[in-house]
């Protein structure tokens, strides 16, 4: 049975038929699996499709075009083997293809089985450009030709054949005249669909956070960082929406990755996209020289690169995302002292995040969940991928810009980032550039702003020489009239957003390695101050620093209330447990001076840590009580005092039972 379809999605077939797909799709074919990006996938599955639905022949025809053709990266020796035969092969993969000036050829690079040097004929890279820029997937045939005693003194493999599973040209003007045909909100719906999600559990400003993650795919060369808790799909935007845009996993760069190979000369990965994105920022690892930062401190102010005797330009946008802390309250843990102190210290240099052009609050988005995927109708992934790229080159948006912006700050960068991210969100909102004065500042300024503002109050942080402003406007929001006219005063420790008499609230409190601030009573307190029966199971409460835990455990617990407190623990032999119970016999003495009922049990089965109150709460220990690193030395802060002791890395969850 036909579902009813929401008005975006009714006009979307109105006026962009053959340019949209289900979503729902996908999920259909059971290929979620499979190392394909989403908009691959929706290009062969729009194939098959009549009247935008697919037949159980179809769906078996997909599954068996991927069975067939898309080999597992374990497959590699048996298709070497194959073409070692002289068999023709045919197969689905991501190809690109370099020049190679010096030998005066064509080189193609097959991942599926490590071959670099291949060799494919110029009539295929003149109808696939794109081979030569992001790469393209596609269906191809390859064959080999064995090595002779003539001309070909080494085997080859080459392409002779190639279908593209992405399109080649699209109309932009078709696409800017469909969108007159959308109100605002139908228009938002229709994006955030086309990026996969689903548009109906987010709120207005949670779809514009969405959105802020596209504006680098739209305009050349314009850089921003998204800080959020794990889990709300920071990266999965950029895996899945466009072939021109490439996720780096944390790990160690270099200059060689990012800009030019000296030893290979071929060109990295910034000259070869629009945009290169660094997940999980806060596990990047620099060369040690300080090359990769000066290198690309250069190319984000200027667009340009310097390596060795090589001089270039590229104009790809450069994005980091990184998991932050979340305090009690849904807020970064570290909001007042700088969010970016959470970040390797190289990435902590003010003149590098000046080039930032703006922060996404990433904070505010959702946890991903089943209801996630959008199941709805959008642009085809290719379709949109081609039309975000089209627009980077579009002039008539930065035109605009410049003769309608006037927001109050006097600096360059100031002015520059925020023109960048205006003309992104307009080139995604009002792509017809049908829009008045008041929309433009309330949808396209007035978000740059607050993504400009962010970076510019971490500046100040960071570095004394960034004065505290307030960027304004022809119209403030509440954002910016809201916004403080003055620094707050003070370096602010974590605990201020872990204040002992807050509600005790639902959530997980991440432990970062080697972070302060963090004692027994801000962290547990608000959750068993009034109860009268409180539970703890920790089964390593064994050597003398692991009893001194348990001591400063009960000394949160109130005194003279008749609390009864029960332990369970567990010891390596019957050795230990007779001195465990010296130490906790000692301990309940004290306990029952204090109004407090202790009893202990041992179990040797006990693994897992956790407290529980008659209050209601259950919390989470992911190291127990022990998460604390050793203090330098007896007479060195922190030896007393749990908030100048440096933690562990862990997570400490607090649930309703």
């Amino acid at each position: 049975m036909k579902r009813n379809l929401r008005s975006f999605e009714q006009k979307a077939l109105d006026f962009y038929e053959d340019a949209v797909i289900d979503k729902g799709l996908i999920h259909t074919v059971g290929l979620g699996a499979r190392a394909i990006p989403v908009y691959v996938t929706e290009w062969i599955i729009s194939q098959f499709l009549e009247s935008n639905e697919l037949n159980e022949d179809g769906k078996n025809e997909i599954i068996n075009i991927i069975s067939k053709y898309l080999p597992q990266k374990s497959d590699k020796e048996i298709i070497k083997k194959r073409l070692w035969n002289q068999e023709s092969v045919q197969i689905i993969d991501d190809f690109n293809v370099s020049v190679n000036l010096e030998k005066n050829d064509l080189v193609l690079n097959i991942p599926i089985i490590d071959e670099k040097k291949a060799r494919i004929s110029n009539s295929i890279v003149e109808e696939n450009p794109m081979l030569l820029k992001a790469g393209m997937w596609g269906l191809t045939t390859l064959k080999y030709i064995p090595p002779d005693n003539a001309e070909n003194k080494k085997g080859q493999v080459w392409m002779v054949d190639f279908k593209p599973f992405q399109a080649h040209k699209i109309d932009v003007e078709y696409y800017k005249e469909g969108r007159k045909g959308f109100t605002l909100e139908e228009w938002v719906d229709f994006l955030i669909s086309s990026a996969q999600f689903n548009p109906l559990i987010l709120d207005f400003s949670q779809k514009m956070l969405l959105l802020a993650r596209l504006v680098p795919l739209v305009v050349s060369r314009t850089n921003i960082v998204e800080l959020a808790p794990k889990g709300t799909g920071k990266s999965f935007i950029y895996d899945n929406i466009s072939r021109y845009a490439r996720v780096i996993p944390g790990g160690k760069l270099s200059p060689a990755v990012m800009f030019f190979n000296n030893a290979t000369k071929e060109l990295g990965l910034i000259p070869r996209y629009d945009l290169i994105v660094i997940d999980e920022v806060q596990k990047i690892q620099a060369d040690t020289s300080g090359e990769l930062m000066a290198t690309l401190k250069m190319y984000l102010e200027s667009g340009r690169f310097s390596r060795g005797s090589v001089q270039g330009t590229a104009e790809a946008g450069f994005g980091m995302l990184g998991n932050i802390t979340i305090g009690y309250n849904r807020q970064p843990l570290f909001e007042k002292r700088g969010i970016f102190k959470e970040l390797p210290k190289f990435l902590q240099e003010a003149a590098f995040i000046d080039r930032i052009h703006g922060l996404a609050e990433g904070w505010y988005m959702p946890r991903i969940t089943k209801n996630t995927p959008s199941t709805f109708l959008g642009f085809k992934g290719d379709f949109f991928s081609e039309i975000m790229h089209e627009l980077r080159g579009d002039l008539h948006f930065s035109d605009y810009v410049s003769t309608h912006l006037e927001i109050d700050t006097s600096d360059m960068r100031d002015t520059k980032a925020i023109s960048r991210i205006a003309e992104g969100f307009l080139k995604l909102l009002f792509p017809d550039l049908n829009l008045s004065q008041q929309e433009f500042i309330e949808y396209c300024v007035n978000p740059a702003v607050r993504m400009r503002q962010q970076i510019r109050d971490e500046l100040s942080k960071i570095d004394k020489e960034y004065e505290w402003i307030t960027i304004k406007s022809k119209y403030p929001d509440e954002f910016q009239i809201t916004h403080p006219e003055e620094k707050p005063e003070g370096d602010f420790e974590p605990e201020d957003k872990l204040p002992p008499d807050r509600e005790p609230t639902v959530g997980n409190i991440e432990i970062k390695e080697e972070e302060q601030g963090y004692s027994y009573k801000k962290l547990f307190f608000p959750y068993i101050k009034d109860a009268q029966e409180i539970k703890l199971y920790d089964p390593y409460l064994r050597a003398e620093h692991q009893i001194h835990n348990l001591i400063r455990f009960c000394e949160i617990i109130p005194a003279n209330r008749n609390i009864h407190f029960i332990l369970t623990t567990s010891s390596e032999d019957s050795s230990q447990m007779e001195e465990q119970k010296i130490k906790f016999d000692e301990l309940k003495k004290s306990l029952e001076d204090n109004g407090i009922d202790f009893t202990y049990y041992f179990d040797s089965t006990l693994h897992d840590r956790w407290i529980e109150a008659d209050t209601g709460w259950k919390i989470i220990l992911g190291r127990g009580l022990d998460f604390y690193m050793p203090p330098a030395g007896k007479y060195t802060l922190g030896f007393i005092n749990q908030e100048r002791r440096r933690c562990k890395h862990t997570t400490i969850s607090f649930i309703r039972m």
